[in-house]
């Protein structure tokens, strides 16, 4: 069952009754939390104590500096690994936008006097670029993977290319590695930090010092890339 609880800081709560919990469950996401409880435990929920509101806020705010949302103008200057984009304004089309991929470039055409500031035309261009988005990483990322797991000797047993915003990828106890197209967009050298980082998770499910040290092998420079990482935008 599930029911929607609003919280005057924290804002809506997503609570979810399941007889199969065992106790009380927080998930927290950059825009979102929901918490699972065992349904004789749902009266013991709230009111939220003072420390546990305070540990959500700062958890949402660390999870939103993690990735940073590209904002799109006329000017926009993006290279993602195989094309360019680049925006022309275009009196002919029937549409508000609409795009065209013709070799390393992505041409996104728009309306003159189109307002770029507004919720529908971002989604609408992020939606566009989604789709070539996941064309490029579809012809790419399985054969990387492939390849780096075979120079370092890892084994995994599939992959999923998924449209993650808030994970560039991760890994399952049964070694089943998730990668998010949005890798796209990240240089050459963060894609196969990413890759390289789920598949010694196929070795360490943690983060401890044995998953640091092949990580080190790999990449000298761990620490610096790592940071490089979390400064990267997302769609």
């Amino acid at each position: 069952m599930k029911t929607i609880i609003h919280h005057p800081e924290i804002g809506s709560i997503e609570l979810c009754t399941r007889s199969s919990s065992r106790g009380i469950n927080f998930r927290v996401t950059a825009d979102k939390v929901r918490i699972t409880v065992n349904p004789f435990l749902s009266q013991s929920v709230f009111p939220l104590s003072e420390e546990r509101v305070t540990w959500i806020l700062n958890a949402q705010k660390q999870l939103s500096n993690r990735t940073h949302k590209l904002t799109f103008t006329p000017e926009t200057n993006l290279k993602t690994h195989d094309f360019t984009v680049r925006f022309i304004a275009n009196d002919t089309i029937k549409t508000t936008f609409a795009a065209q991929r013709k070799n390393d470039t992505l041409t996104i055409y728009f309306k003159p006097n189109t307002d770029f500031k507004t919720n529908q035309n971002q989604l609408v261009i992020t939606r566009i670029l989604t789709h070539f988005l996941r064309i490029e990483a579809n012809n790419f990322l399985p054969n990387r993977l492939q390849l780096l797991a075979k120079i370092y000797g890892f084994e995994y047993t599939s992959l999923k290319i998924n449209s993650a915003h808030r994970r560039w990828g991760s890994c399952s106890t049964k070694k089943q590695i998730n990668l998010s197209l949005y890798l796209m967009l990240l240089p050459e050298e963060l894609i196969d930090f990413v890759i390289i980082h789920e598949l010694c998770h196929t070795r360490e499910m943690n983060h401890g010092e044995r998953f640091k040290k092949l990580m080190r092998d790999i990449f000298p420079n761990y620490d610096e890339l790592n940071r490089s990482l979390k400064k990267q935008s997302t769609l």
